[in-house]
């Protein structure tokens, strides 16, 4: 008995294949590339989350420490903040970015050109100026300045009572204060002491604050007479 191949398999005596045949393996090559297509579509769709959401994370951490920087209380343990929650943790988003993508594409059977590095040198560079700026503490001279008017009007106003200093409607921008009073046997003196951190306190003094009774923490000058410190 005599079996023939069907047209699909029946080669020429050129020995090439039939053209059936080369139609099958040209669809089937298309097939592929258009899943191959779609499969590196969805992992860049992905490669852009993941970077996005790198960015997002960064600048909030960035906004965190900036926010926290307004306050004298930062500067006590500063290099805290920063080693853990600045560069550490966003540095750790950087590296699970690239985990992530490297899983992603293995589960999609993808080969990427390159990991996700859109935006990373935008992350460095915010990054170095929060770093830059905290480092001279411009945050604290800012928002310094916002509550400055207020406390001097405070301080010629109730230079004799300053109990009454909490409870007046001057506007110390984005400080509260739970009272001020007069330390340290110096008249000059006056502490400004931060409502919801009983060691932090703005200080005017005329006489200035070498000989500052407090437990050692942190302490500097602001503008003028005016000054800053943190207790341990």
């Amino acid at each position: 008995m005599e079996f023939r191949l069907g047209p699909l398999m029946e080669r020429k005596k050129t020995g090439k294949p039939s053209r059936y045949r080369s139609l099958i393996f040209l669809m089937m090559k298309k097939t592929d590339e258009a899943y191959e297509s779609d499969a590196f579509n969805k992992v860049e769709r992905w490669k852009l989350f993941v970077e996005r959401t790198t960015l997002a994370f960064s600048g909030a951490c960035s906004g965190v420490i900036f926010y926290l920087a307004l306050f004298p209380s930062f500067y006590y343990l500063t290099w805290i903040f920063f080693g853990i929650m600045l560069w550490a943790i966003v540095g750790a988003a950087c590296l699970l970015q690239g985990i992530a993508m490297k899983a992603i594409a293995r589960w999609k059977r993808v080969t990427l050109a390159s990991l996700p590095a859109n935006g990373f040198g935008f992350i460095i560079g915010m990054l170095v100026v929060v770093s830059l700026m905290v480092a001279f503490k411009l945050p604290l001279h800012a928002s310094f300045l916002l509550a400055r008017p207020g406390l001097e009007e405070a301080l010629e106003q109730h230079n004799d009572d300053l109990s009454q200093v909490a409870y007046s409607s001057h506007n110390y921008g984005i400080y509260r204060f739970s009272k001020a009073d007069r330390r340290c046997h110096h008249k000059d003196r006056v502490f400004f002491q931060f409502l919801h951190d009983g060691e932090a306190a703005i200080i005017y003094s005329e006489s200035g604050i070498d000989e500052l009774c407090y437990n050692s923490g942190s302490k500097g000058h602001l503008f003028g007479n005016w000054y800053w410190m943190k207790e341990d």
